[in-house]
Formats: C-alpha cells, structure tokens, sequence
C-alpha cells in the first residue's frame, strides 16, 4: 500500500472520526444554548446511527459496483457541505441535517477503507495489524475534534469548529482525485475459495449467507453490545462530567479527547502485548478492568463530586478499546475476501443500533432521574459482551 493510499485512508478516519465523535458536546452545547431536553439530545446519536444502519443494509454490497474510491470521494464531499451549512446557520435543525448526512456517507465510506484493507493485506497477521492501526487512526482523529472543540467553546463559538471539519473534509477529497486506487495483484481483489471460506454470490445472498453462520450472529452481538458501552459513554461523558464532576464546559469538552485518546492508545498497546498474551484472555482481563474501574467511579462520585475522577473514568476507554477491532479482524480474517463488503455492512448496521440504544438508554435515565445514575447503566453491556466473548471464542475453535 502506497503513502498516498495511507494518507487517503488516515484522512476519511479523521474526517468521520472528528465530527462523528463530536455528538456528545453538540447535546451538552445544545442543552445548554438552545435548551433542548435531553431526550432530544439522545436522538441525535439515533440520527447518526440508524442512518448509518439503514444506509450499510441497503447499499453496503453494492459498493464495490461503486468503486471504492468514487464512494470515498463522494463521502467526504458530503461531509465538507454539510459542516459548512451547520457553521453557516448555526441553528439546531441543522444538527440532524448534519450527522443525517454524515452517517449516510460514514456507512459507505466504512466498508470502502475496510475493503481496501483485504485488497492490500497478504495474510491475517497483517490484517490484524492493519485494522488495529486503521482503527486506532480514528480515534486518534476522535480526539482531535474535543481539542478544537475546547478552544472554540472557550473562545464563545463553539460551531465554527465545523468549519475546521470541512478544510479537513476537502483535504481528504483532494487527496483521493490524485490518488489511483490500485491493489498490487488485481487477482487478490477475489481469491480462490476454500473450504472454511465460501465465496460470495453478491447483493443481499451474501447477506444471508452469513446470517446463517452462528459465528456471525455472535460477533454481530459482541459488536454491538461493544459500541453500546463506547458510545453511550462517549455521548455523555461532557455530560457527566459537567453535571456530576461541576467542570467547565470546556474542560469537561477537552476530556473527552482525553477518553478517545485512551482509546487509540490501547489499540496499539493491544498490538504489542499480543504477541506475547493470548487475545481471548487479554480481552477478558480488560473487561474486567473496564468494570472495576467504572464501578469504583462511581461509588467515589456518588455523594462527594471529585473533580479528579473525571481522569479515571476516561481511562474506561483504554480497557474497551482493543476489543472491537480485534473482534473484526478474527471475524473478516475467516471469510473470503469477496464476503468483506457485506460482512462489513453488516457490522456497521451492529454498531449504530447498539450505538444509538446505548446512548438513548443513557439519556432517558439522565431524564428522569440523575447522569450519575444513568453512569450505572453500561456496567451491565460489559458483563454481557465478557459472556459474547466467550461464546465467540468456543464456536471460533468449532
């Protein structure tokens, strides 16, 4: 894979990472400027996520019809248009305009980078490793946005922070006009088959090929429970941090950078221990410290408001944040490399129900009764994918 390939690849992360990742200050900001209920704040994750649901399950095999350069062209001019339109009205009906159109484009885009992954990767060492360093650019791109974010609250305009998106947006686009996507054996674009590795017969059969494979149905559980726990935290976390912890708006704002940084930290810290610690016992091992550590969070928060557990609880996103690409490498590294386009949409259509449930859930229970006893809620998505993982692991060696 070529510089120019990688650069093109890291830019569409950044891009969707940075505005995607931005949902929980737009509803702390949206909250507290054009005072909406929180209920509503909730929604925006749904306007994302069940966007980028619908969007994988109705189009996702038919991308590599598109061409995956032509779908990531066209995902990140979308998203330039519609950042400018929010920092242009700087009204709230354009936030669901915004990340609409942005789930719409993110879905397609997703199986795009995933697909040009399996064109490039020789083998499943290799794949591992490129999804842990795709992923772990996303979030690295997730906690640029609460950075700029923080400076823009501080400064008492927080939405021209869009505009920042559509320079990198337009960038990205830039750079794939000059950029020729092109594998380095046009035959490894659709490998023979094996045994272990049926091959796709295209469209919505794909779809029900895999459906039909209780490994699939198990990692499609795991995925989704996983982005339950990230994004339902991520979404309030400024929240949390505001209400519960009394920290500024634009501190509360610059530690989500902090919990998307832990994020992609962990993923290349994942990498290295690996290779000396099975993958299956690590993932257990930071489950179990993803609990302890929320757990004990939230009993120190809950009469006394300690400012300094706002660095502990970000640290919940460095013992989650290895699992999800590993999960889809072990599960895309079994399927042949034709099935990638679908098996990918249909992690996507995983991600965003659990994404949007997630979040909805946590804001229903901010609604009605405190964020710090909504807080309790994904300690119980981390016991369950603790069991997914296990039931995963036991059909994996099936």
């Amino acid at each position: 894979m070529n510089w120019r390939v990688q650069l093109g690849l890291a830019l569409n992360l950044i891009v969707f990472a940075t505005v995607l990742n931005s949902v929980g200050i737009v509803v702390e900001r949206s909250i507290s400027e054009w005072h909406i209920a929180k209920t509503v704040g909730g929604t925006l994750e749904g306007c994302k996520d069940l966007t980028i649901a619908f969007t994988s399950l109705l189009l996702a095999s038919q991308v590599p019809k598109m061409g995956y350069r032509r779908v990531m062209m066209g995902g990140v001019a979308a998203v330039c248009a519609v950042c400018a339109l929010l920092a242009t009205v700087q009204q709230f009906w354009t936030v669901p305009i915004l990340f609409i159109a942005c789930g719409a484009s993110f879905a397609l885009v997703k199986v795009s980078v995933y697909a040009t992954v399996g064109l490039f990767a020789k083998d499943s060492a290799q794949h591992a490793s490129m999804m842990n360093r795709i992923e772990g650019i996303y979030q690295v791109g997730a906690l640029v946005a609460p950075v700029v974010f923080a400076q823009m609250i501080a400064r008492g305009n927080w939405i021209n922070t869009y505009w920042f998106v559509a320079g990198l947006a337009l960038l990205a686009f830039l750079t794939w006009v000059v950029t020729p996507l092109k594998p380095p054996d046009p035959e490894e674009a659709h490998p023979g088959t094996s045994p272990d590795k049926p091959k796709g017969a295209g469209g919505l059969q794909d779809v029900k090929l895999l459906l039909q494979r209780p490994l699939v149905l198990v990692f499609l559980l795991c995925a989704a429970v996983y982005v339950m726990i990230e994004q339902s935290i991520g979404t309030w976390l400024p929240s949390f941090n505001k209400d519960v912890l009394s920290l500024e708006p634009e501190r509360a704002a610059l530690m989500l950078s902090v919990y998307f940084g832990s994020l992609a930290l962990s993923r290349f810290v994942f990498g290295y221990l690996v290779k000396r610690i099975p993958a299956f016992t690590l993932q257990l091992i930071y489950l179990a410290c993803a609990f302890a550590l929320l757990g004990a969070v939230l009993m120190t928060t809950a009469q006394n408001p300690w400012q300094g557990a706002a660095y502990l609880l970000v640290l919940v996103g460095f013992f989650i944040g290895p699992i999800y690409p590993t999960l889809n490498s072990m599960m895309l590294s079994q399927l042949d490399k034709s099935l990638h386009s679908s098996m990918t949409g249909l992690i996507i259509v995983a991600s965003a129900l659990g994404g949007t449930i997630g979040s909805q859930i946590l804001g229903t229970i901010s609604q009605h009764y405190t964020t710090h006893t909504a807080f309790h809620f994904p300690l119980l998505p981390i016991g369950t994918l603790a069991v997914l993982l296990i039931l995963f692991h036991r059909l994996e060696k099936q």
